[in-house]
């Protein structure tokens, strides 16, 4: 007979502080790490502190924990959840909101090196002053690869003036990345994102919590409108549409009465205005001037 394979301690009780996890916090975000630095996690807990904690397991321990969780607690849409946590994550255990933890991650920059054979989204600048390199083969380094004006001073390399070595689009060479590294150039901002998170039983993808809220606001309102004044030329009743709709009747009645030879006391000074408004436009067209009535004496 073929025996199970134990399972070692230190994996249980990593899935046992997991499901801990999961019971004492509303929400549960996913970090993808193959894109944030070790350093960034650990700064990270220290803003953190209290707030939230950050767990970097291995993904079958993860699940297997979610799982069980499921299974206690009957919470919804934690399916989806364990579908999306990519190879190499790290679970974030919270009772702030999904949106305000984004809100500390964005709020919380990094510079980084530029990737080796990588395309810079931004430009890239070396500015003028000491580098702190010593003379010798660097130099030709800084000509060469990524041609600096340098000249030496107090036995190191200098930068004559500030010099753009690549502008957004261009493509980062292995030897190029390996010099702008060399002079400390960091020039790309870094954020630690959430890649997907579980509230509650409410899932929140990336697309939504991230979305351009001005943007959102914008076409909301657009919409709004576009519907408003559809059901306005409708004639559907509601809320919304019956002052405008009263406006826009009372508006059209006294056009109305216009056309006809009804004559109503009550609408004196709007004959007046309109007689004088069609005089005004006959005097321009015959002869280039305006009209205006007398004013009481």
């Amino acid at each position: 007979m073929i025996s199970k394979k134990e399972i070692p301690q230190w994996k249980l009780e990593e899935i046992d502080y997991l499901i801990d996890q999961l019971k004492n916090n509303k929400t549960i975000a996913i970090i993808d790490t193959r894109t944030v630095k070790d350093k960034q996690i650990q700064e990270i807990r220290k803003v953190l502190r209290e707030k939230a904690v950050i767990r970097m397991s291995k993904k079958n321990l993860q699940i297997r924990a979610i799982e069980q969780y499921k299974k206690e607690s009957k919470k919804s849409n934690l399916d989806d959840l364990i579908k999306n946590i990519p190879g190499q994550s790290a679970l974030v255990f919270t009772n702030l909101t999904a949106y305000e933890l984004k809100k500390i991650f964005s709020d919380n920059v990094w510079r980084i090196a530029i990737k080796p054979d990588s395309i810079t989204p931004i430009d890239v600048w070396v500015l003028a002053g000491d580098t702190g390199l010593p003379t010798g083969q660097v130099i030709s380094e800084l000509n060469m690869t990524l041609k600096l004006p340098t000249r030496i001073q107090n036995e190191t390399i200098w930068i004559r003036e500030d010099t753009k070595t690549h502008k957004a689009g261009d493509f980062v060479d292995v030897k190029q990345a390996a010099v702008l590294k060399k002079l400390g150039i960091k020039p790309i901002e870094s954020t630690i994102k959430i890649f997907y998170a579980w509230h509650d039983g409410e899932i929140i993808p990336s697309d939504v919590l991230y979305m351009d809220m001005e943007a959102f606001q914008r076409d909301f309102l657009i919409a709004y409108f576009t519907a408003k004044k559809l059901a306005i030329e409708l004639g559907i009743v509601d809320k919304e549409t019956i002052e405008p709709m009263i406006q826009k009747a009372y508006r059209e009645a006294i056009e109305l009465l216009f056309e006809t030879s009804i004559f109503d006391t009550s609408m004196t000074e709007n004959y007046v205005k309109k007689a004088v408004t069609s005089a005004n436009a006959l005097n321009s067209i015959i002869f280039g001037g305006t009209t205006t009535p007398e004013k009481e004496k």
